[in-house]
């Protein structure tokens, strides 16, 4: 058989073929799993014992199937042609990789138009790949010729799983390799980089260090220290534990579906049989009938040959460039079946939401009609329930088996020391391929979401990947990093992980986060990344605003919101602008919450798409309330002491919301608007956007009682001299604050809420009663400033000598630097002298 392919022009398209032996497609999945087992089902009685049989069977057709692909390229790496000049073993394996690739970089620029490799052979080679360098390679001699780092600590100890010295050829970024030549670098293109960039020949060689040394010293686990990592701590009674969970898992519904598969040891075994590689090739006769002699194919010399030729070859099959290559071909094919299958696991639970709420409503409803539509759509989505359970088990089988689990984390070790290592570089970092940070985000975060788990959450990054959490707080914001879609990866990651406390926990113990992380994170609110931005913020600052004293301490963070503070006392101008942004940002997401609900009551009908609109801006319409609310209560003197502008901007806002919120719609009709598909109403009222602005007035309140400053900022007479009428705030104490707090402590803080709604009474009625005459002149009525009507014009543009208040102009240039009369350039502003 291998005679047969190295003499044929289509040995690579032969050796594909065999790769491509792996996935069932959507209709043969469909008669592998006949049906669901539903709980309380008659009429799948014994189906779950009968699609356990299935999947068990289907997963072992699976092993099988990989371990033929995997004893492939372990014969094509052995084998040695008959060539010109004498071709190391590994050759021919390091070439059809190469050919393979630059075939699959042309079919995604659409180079090529046929014969263009599938999914199947890209996920095949890469798992092929992945067993080499996790499990070690099987084939008797096969360690012997493909040259790595590391300290050897036995035979089956794979390339990832070793620990010590490590180094990487960084000369791979350098060359024009099929999977590197066309990438683009971290530092944008590579023509520029070469162009641009100033470097030794030196420092592009080699990098060398020693596992570990990136970490703390007391969160320090490598393969060398007493503990292992998640990757090599797991025994085999933990793996048989873990498949005796799925089941019991699997026997209490679908959420959990987990497939009972038998894993292989983690200590690799020999794949090969008794015989020896040349009988194996004398048993497969090519169908041509040619000899050995005739074909042109070298015999295999013995073990201690191919050890002498490895060590005068130029080490053709290195394991640091399996590794690169493996990193490409996840990047490339392996990535968008993970998403694939959290697409599905995720639709699957949102299709068993649906099922029990229809069956609830199936029970409740008494009309013979709205029962009949109500079946109609149970059996939609007893339909979509039953292709996702499938497509899911075979996810589950294909790309969460324990032993891929196992290299992945491996693999994410070595890519994120490799990463921190480099970056301490600056010009060789700017060389590295994005699809290197892109595969470790996206390896990583599939094993935090694999079902069944890889390890728990708890010891999941403190295992072994503790670097992670400093590598992406140190990059996340990285000028060096050219691609805004990998800043957003980033940022993302860390949104994702302070969302559970168990990941918040190794931030809280990570000294990067806590130099860098919120200074970083208030540099990063911009025009781009604010969401993830605010949801962080809000993440780790939540707990101890209005109606939030029972939640305080379930996910936030006490060391955060200390260190957030600080950041923004210590430096005034980057809070100041952080502030502005997010005084900009709540604004325009209230506006289009506001034109969205209109648009809505207009039309007299709730729409699907404007509904997602309406429910995604509410959201984060109450984030930004919440963060503003957490700079109120923890930096007050922002607003109380200085110039007022600060305090005019937080009073147009709630004012601006009070005003949307309050009046313009019934309260049905808002509820319906921000309420998506199965979420319950209790978390869709009011309360949600009015109780930051409830926080906001009472947090001031109680600062302006307890800072000693005598010159503060009056609170009340700047609602007052914006015409807020104390209606408004009449509404806020109205609100049946009780059903929603039910005994929370913030209750108390009503009081302070409803003193300041007195003294605004108070203050506005006085001021009605001592205005007497009303400014009428027109001299009067040219100094007043055009803008805001309140103030006079006492404040110039330079050079066009436009006039306005003192306050309108300094809020206007803090977002431009233009004249808002006639767009010129804004050189300075000066103050003019009042007339006589």
């Amino acid at each position: 058989m291998m005679v047969l392919w190295w003499k044929s022009p289509d040995f690579e398209f032969s050796l594909e073929g065999f790769l491509s032996m792996k996935r069932p497609n959507k209709q043969d999945l469909h008669c592998l799993i006949p049906s669901v087992w539903w709980p309380g089902s008659c009429e799948d009685v014994g189906c779950e014992s009968s699609m356990m049989l299935t999947m068990t069977a289907l997963s072992g057709a699976m092993n099988k199937i990989e371990e033929m692909h995997q004893r492939l390229c372990s014969l094509v790496i052995h084998f040695v042609p008959r060539a010109a000049p004498c071709q190391p073993p590994g050759s021919v394996f390091n070439t059809f990789l190469q050919n393979f690739i630059l075939k699959v970089r042309g079919a995604e620029h659409k180079m090529t138009s046929s014969n263009v490799s599938n999914n199947s052979v890209v996920v095949s080679l890469y798992t092929v790949i992945l067993r080499f360098l996790s499990e070690g390679f099987p084939v008797e001699g096969i360690s012997g010729f493909v040259k790595g780092s590391g300290v050897n600590l036995g035979a089956n100890v794979g390339f990832l799983h070793r620990g010590g010295k490590r180094r990487f050829p960084v000369e791979l970024f350098f060359t024009g390799d099929a999977n590197c030549a066309g990438a683009r670098r971290i530092g944008g293109s590579l023509n520029h980089l070469v162009n641009s960039q100033l470097f030794n020949e030196e420092q592009t060689k080699e990098v060398q260090w020693i596992e570990g040394c990136m970490d703390d010293e007391e969160t320090t686990v490598t393969h060398s220290t007493i503990q292992k990592p998640c990757c090599c701590s797991s025994s085999d009674v933990d793996d048989i534990q873990t498949v005796e969970d799925s089941i019991g898992y699997t026997s209490r519904g679908l959420k959990g579906f987990c497939i009972p598969i038998s894993e292989r040891s983690l200590n690799v075994v020999t794949l090969c049989n008794s015989r020896s590689l040349g009988d194996e090739i004398v048993d497969k006769p090519s169908s041509s009938n040619q000899s050995d002699v005739d074909t042109g194919c070298r015999s295999l010399p013995c073990p201690e040959s191919i050890a002498t030729t490895s060590e005068l070859s130029l080490e053709v099959l290195r394991e640091e460039e399996l590794l690169d290559m493996m990193l490409f071909l996840y990047h490339l094919g392996v990535a968008p079946n993970f998403r694939q299958a959290f697409y599905y696991m995720s639709h699957q639970s949102q299709s068993i939401s649906l099922l029990d709420d229809t069956d609830k409503q199936i029970r409740e409803r008494s009309c013979i009609e709205q029962v009949k539509r109500l079946k109609e759509a149970r059996n939609v989505y007893r339909e979509e329930l039953v292709d996702c359970v499938r497509q899911c088990a075979w996810y589950r089988i294909s790309l969460f088996s324990r032993w891929k689990q196992r290299g992945m984390y491996a693999t994410c070790m070595w890519v994120v020391e490799l990463l921190l290592v480099l970056s301490n570089t600056d010009s060789i970092f700017c060389f590295v391929p994005e699809f290197y940070l892109e595969s470790l985000v996206d390896s990583f975060h599939a094993l935090r979401k694999s079902d069944p788990s890889f390890v728990s959450s708890a010891i999941f990054i403190k295992q072994g990947l503790a670097s992670f959490v400093t590598f992406v707080v140190k990059h996340f914001n990285d000028p060096r990093i050219q691609s805004a879609d990998i800043k957003d990866l980033l940022l993302h990651s860390i949104s994702s992980l302070v969302q559970c406390k168990d990941y918040l926990v190794a931030f809280e113990d990570n000294k990067e986060a806590i130099q860098r992380l919120p200074r970083a994170l208030l540099l990063a609110f911009d025009n781009r990344s604010w969401i993830p931005v605010a949801n962080i913020i809000l993440r780790l600052c939540k707990g101890s605003g209005f109606s939030y004293s029972n939640h305080a301490g379930s996910s936030s963070s006490a060391l955060f919101q200390v260190l957030f503070r600080e950041a923004c006392v210590h430096d005034e101008a980057l809070f100041s602008s952080f502030l502005n942004r997010l005084f900009n940002t709540l604004s325009w997401t209230m506006t289009e919450f506001s034109v969205s609900i209109r648009e809505m009551q207009e039309n007299y009908q709730i729409g699907d798409l404007q509904q997602r609109k309406c429910s995604v801006v509410f959201d984060l319409s109450c984030n930004l309330a919440k963060i503003l609310e957490f700079c109120t209560r923890e930096i007050p003197q922002a607003f109380l002491l200085g110039p007022d502008m600060n305090l005019r901007r937080l009073t147009e806002l709630i004012i601006f919301i009070l005003n949307h919120i309050i009046f313009t719609s019934d309260s049905e009709f808002f509820d319906m608007s921000v309420r998506r598909p199965c979420q319950y109403q209790e978390k869709t009222n009011r309360a949600i956007i009015l109780a930051p602005l409830v926080g906001i007035i009472t947090s001031l309140m109680d600062a302006h009682t307890n800072l000693e400053q005598m010159d503060l900022n009056d609170v009340v007479g700047v609602f007052v001299s914006m015409d807020c009428p104390a209606t408004v705030f009449q509404c806020l104490l109205g609100y049946n604050w009780s059903n929603v707090l039910r005994g929370d402590a913030s209750l108390a803080k009503l009081a302070k809420l409803e003193e300041f709604s007195s003294n605004l009474r108070r203050r506005t009625e006085a001021i009605k009663r001592t205005e007497s005459c009303v400014r009428t002149g027109d001299d009067e009525a040219e100094d007043c400033c055009c803008i805001c009507y309140a103030c006079n014009s006492d404040t110039m543009f330079e050079p066009c000598h436009h006039k306005s208040c003192h306050g309108c102009i300094t809020r206007h240039l803090l977002n431009g630097q233009r004249c808002f009369f006639c767009n010129a350039i804004v050189t300075s502003v000066v103050m003019v002298e009042p007339r006589n």
